[in-house]
C-alpha cells in the first residue's frame, strides 16, 4: 500500500490532470480523498465528466435524475468558486451524458427524469457561471426519452466545438432564435436530434467560422411550403466539410448552399440534393454510401444525377449496402 502511494504521488501533476480529464466528476470529485495535493487538483483539470451512469441502477429514477443534478451544481459551484480564488476559469470542456440505468424500468424512468433533467441541463448551461467560458460541449442523452434544450441556452462566448446526442432543440414557434454570435465556433455536430431547419440555420449564421458541420440520423422540421415541390435550403456559407447521416424530415427535398465546401460525406438512400448554383468549385473529396433498401422506381436515374452533381471533386468514392447490382446504367 505504500509502495502505491508513493508511486501515485512521484506521478507529475500533468500526467494526473490528463487522467482526471477522462474521470466521470463523481470520480474525480471523490479523489480529493486520497491525500492532499489531490484535494483540489480536479478543479485544474479544464475538463467536467458528468455521467449519469455513475450513479448505478439500484436507485428510484426520480431520486436518481435529482441527485445527479443536484452534484452536477455544485461540481459547477465548486469550479465557480476556484475560478473566482484564482482569478480565472479553467473550465474548457463540459461532457453531460443522462442515459438510462438499465434496470429495463424505462417508462417510470422517461416520466420521473425527463422534468429534472431537462432543466437541470438548461439550468447549468444558463445559470452556472463556470460554464461560460466553455470551448467545447458534449451533451448525450437517449433520443427515445425526449429530452429538450432551447437554442438559446447554448453558451457562445468562448465556444470552439459543440456535439450534441439524442436532443430535441427547441425555440418559441415561428420565432427564429435571438442567439449571441457565436463567434469562435468551428465544429457543429448534431447526431440523433430533432431541430428547426429555421433555428439550425440560425446557429451556422451566427458563426462565422464554422468549418465542419455534421448531421448523423437528424430530423430537420420544417413547415409544408405552398409549392409542394419546393426544396428546403441548407445554407453553410464558410463551412469546408459537411457530412450528413440518414437526415430526413424536409418537405420538397434538400438542396445544400455550401459554395466553400472541400469534403462531403452522405450516407442514406437514394436521392437528389442538388447544390445551388454555381456548386463548389474547390472540391476535394466525396465518400457516397448508399442504401439499397426501398429503392424507387427510377433510382437508377436518381442515383446518377445525384452522383453527376460530384463530377468536379479530385476522389470519389461511392459504395453500396447492401447490393450494387441493383443500380443498373
Amino acid at each position: 500500500m505504500t509502495m502505491s502511494r508513493d508511486r501515485l504521488s512521484r506521478l507529475p501533476d500533468p500526467v494526473l490532470l490528463q487522467v482526471l480529464t477522462h474521470a466521470p466528476a463523481k470520480e474525480a470529485v471523490c479523489t480529493g480523498a486520497l491525500s492532499r495535493p489531490w484535494r483540489s487538483l480536479w478543479l485544474s483539470s479544464g475538463v467536467l465528466n458528468l455521467d449519469s451512469r455513475s450513479y448505478g441502477s439500484g436507485q428510484v429514477c426520480d431520486s436518481r435524475s435529482l441527485i445527479f443534478i443536484r452534484d452536477a451544481k455544485a461540481a459547477l459551484c465548486a469550479l465557480a468558486a476556484a475560478a473566482a480564488a484564482n482569478g480565472e476559469n479553467s473550465l474548457k470542456k463540459l461532457t453531460f451524458t443522462y442515459l438510462p440505468p438499465g434496470n429495463g424500468q424505462r417508462d417510470e424512468y422517461m416520466y420521473c427524469s425527463q422534468r429534472h433533467v431537462d432543466d437541470g441541463l438548461d439550468a447549468l448551461l444558463t445559470g452556472a457561471p463556470a460554464a461560460r467560458g466553455l470551448e467545447e460541449l458534449h451533451v448525450s442523452v437517449s433520443p427515445r426519452d425526449c429530452y429538450s434544450l432551447r437554442v438559446a441556452a447554448l453558451p457562445s462566448d468562448a465556444l470552439r466545438a459543440l456535439h450534441l446526442d439524442g436532443l430535441c432543440l427547441t425555440s418559441p414557434l415561428h420565432c427564429p432564435p435571438a442567439l449571441s454570435p457565436f463567434a469562435l465556433l468551428e465544429t457543429l455536430q448534431l447526431r440523433r436530434c430533432a431541430v428547426r431547419l429555421t433555428d439550425l440555420t440560425a446557429i451556422v449564421d451566427s458563426a462565422p467560422l464554422l468549418a465542419a458541420l455534421e448531421l448523423d440520423r437528424v430530423h430537420l422540421a420544417a413547415a409544408p411550403s405552398p409549392d409542394a415541390g419546393q426544396r428546403r435550403r441548407l445554407r453553410c456559407p464558410r463551412v469546408t466539410a459537411l457530412s450528413l447521416g440518414n437526415v430526413g424530415g424536409w418537405y420538397g427535398g434538400l438542396e445544400l448552399d455550401v459554395p466553400s465546401l472541400r469534403c462531403i460525406t452522405y450516407r442514406g438512400f437514394i436521392q437528389h440534393i442538388p447544390f445551388v448554383p454555381p456548386p463548389p468549385a474547390n472540391m476535394a473529396r466525396a465518400d457516397l454510401h448508399f442504401d439499397l433498401e426501398n429503392l424507387p422506381d427510377e433510382a437508377c436515374q436518381v442515383f446518377w444525377h445525384f452522383v453527376g452533381g460530384f463530377g468536379g471533386a479530385e476522389v470519389l468514392n461511392v459504395s453500396f449496402e447492401p447490393r450494387a447490382e441493383q443500380i443498373r446504367s
